[in-house]
């Protein structure tokens, strides 16, 4: 793999180790990123190839010396702003993406549930769940089988049979979500995708991981919201300009990032040891 170098130097917040709270340390890790780098080149032709080659010096740092481990059982969130390399984490987990440098290893089966990701939006709810059953390697019959379990929890009615551009992104969520977790995926990483939706459904969705992490399975939350990842995960890991800023429990990890959005720049003064990007 290449390794990248770049000039930039803008100040970011100082690594924070954070605590020992909230992290699945009795169980066996699920995913190990180990010094995850990943540079998408600033042209839209990075987007039209895997081809890692085509990555550029000078372009953007999605990820950048990243260093994590997630265990069985654990529900971890990931928050960061925008641009944060949030997506690019889920992407890499899920095998979307290859990194730069660095390794990944991930035990189980991965399904990743984002926002316009997977569904086929011309064909209806219950054809796009056979076509994702069979992608995840479930046959016809298997997937017929749970067709009533995920009919009755998406909740969409009669737009079960209706082609699925014409769903709402609530709806979409709710599809993608029954989906994902009815083919019992031992990593489940869910993308922006329950910040939509009604409050019912959103106690339904936390009941069912409740369920999956009774199973020793893996729930990584993608979010910018920290409302939501405080409700459903133990432990937070914090990314900024594709840097991991602090990994710990949700009550720790969460507020400091909450005071850091407020006010960056006055953060950064408070804030002795910044991290200068090599």
């Amino acid at each position: 793999m290449n390794n990248k170098t770049h000039s930039d130097t803008e100040t970011l917040p100082a690594r924070h180790p954070g605590s020992d709270e909230g992290r699945g340390g009795q169980g066996k890790p699920s995913v190990l990123l180990e010094n995850v780098s990943l540079c998408y080149r600033r042209s839209a032709n990075f987007f039209l190839s895997r081809n890692r080659n085509l990555r550029k010096n000078k372009g953007f740092w999605a990820l950048r010396d990243v260093d994590l481990t997630i265990y069985e059982g654990e529900t971890l969130g990931v928050i960061g702003r925008n641009g944060s390399g949030k997506s690019t984490i889920s992407m890499i987990i899920s095998g979307s993406l290859k990194p730069d440098s660095g390794t990944v290893t991930v035990n189980g089966r991965v399904q990743l549930l984002a926002l316009g990701i997977g569904f086929r939006p011309t064909m209806t709810g219950r054809e796009n769940v056979m076509i994702s059953g069979c992608i995840l390697g479930l046959s016809r019959r298997e997937m017929k089988a749970k067709m009533k379990e995920i009919e009755e929890f998406a909740e969409l009615g009669d737009f079960f049979d209706e082609p699925v551009k014409i769903y709402s992104a609530g709806m979409r969520s709710r599809l993608g979500f029954a989906v994902s977790t009815a083919v019992n995926p031992d990593i489940l990483i869910l993308d922006e995708v329950m910040t939509t939706g009604d409050a019912a459904f959103r106690r339904k969705a936390n009941k069912r991981m409740e369920e999956m992490r009774a199973r020793t399975k893996t729930v990584i939350i993608v979010s910018h919201n920290p409302g939501q990842l405080r409700e459903q995960c133990s432990r937070v890991v914090w990314l900024e300009k594709g840097h991991l800023v602090m990994d710990g429990g949700a009550g720790e990890v969460l507020p400091v990032y909450e005071e850091f959005c407020r006010n960056p720049g006055k953060w950064r003064l408070e804030n002795n040891n910044l991290l200068l990007r090599p």
